[in-house]
């Protein structure tokens, strides 16, 4: 966010361009929210273990898939919450820094659809950090992150989850995946395109949960 702020105050800014979302919305998609997730999730992980790896639960007769089902709508509510967070330093950094009141709803429906599309990334992350640690599904995450880069644009960008948090904004806010405001942009943004972006990341959303309690399961009954 202090780098936004930054860019904005000194960056050339271009005629109905607001540098600070743009900035905001690009930098969040691609880096911090990837990021975000998985530091929480080996956070959440690393202080189960540290608590006895489970045996709590285990003692208590507490079913393995309910509590890691518990974990992942815990984090989709701590990410739920964080967007809301997105949405007013968005509102509030505009009226600071540009001296102007962004559009509150365009905002609002980019933030909502990228929190979506990065559900995924929460049960990929927990199973994840189960086997390799946080740093290394950081690391995972942040190349799956700028490698989407390339197919943001591409019809296939659904492939990828990190591929439909950056056609949000391309979409919703005309910010193209490497940052910079797109041609021609069109405030009507393309509904077919966002729809497939929602159902596809809902879907991966439920499969790697699914998958992810599935594996959870058998790891801890071996």
């Amino acid at each position: 966010m202090l780098f936004a702020i930054f860019s904005s105050i000194y960056a050339e800014q271009q005629p109905n361009t607001n540098i600070f979302l743009a900035i905001i919305y690009n930098l969040w998609p691609i880096f911090f929210l990837p990021i975000g997730l998985a530091i929480a999730c080996g956070i959440n992980i690393n202080l189960e273990k540290r608590s006895g790896n489970y045996k709590g639960a285990l003692s208590n007769n507490i079913p393995l898939p309910k509590l890691l089902f518990s974990k992942i709508i815990s984090m989709v509510i701590y990410q739920c919450i964080s967007s809301v967070l997105v949405i007013i330093v968005a509102i509030v950094g505009s009226l600071l820094i540009n001296k102007e009141l962004p559009i509150i709803p365009q905002v609002i429906f980019a933030t909502v659809l990228i929190t979506i599309a990065s559900l995924p990334l929460i049960p990929f992350s927990l199973t994840l950090g189960q086997y390799v640690g946080a740093i290394i599904t950081t690391l995972i995450s942040l190349v799956g992150s700028f490698g989407s880069v390339f197919i943001a644009l591409k019809s296939y960008f659904w492939v990828l989850p990190w591929g439909s948090m950056l056609r949000v904004p391309a979409e919703t806010m005309g910010i193209h995946p490497n940052g910079t405001s797109m041609e021609n942009f069109d405030l009507v943004p393309d509904f077919y395109t966002l729809a497939i972006t929602m159902i596809v990341s809902i879907i991966y959303f439920v499969v790697l949960s699914w998958f992810s309690i599935l594996l959870f399961k058998r790891k801890r009954s071996v």
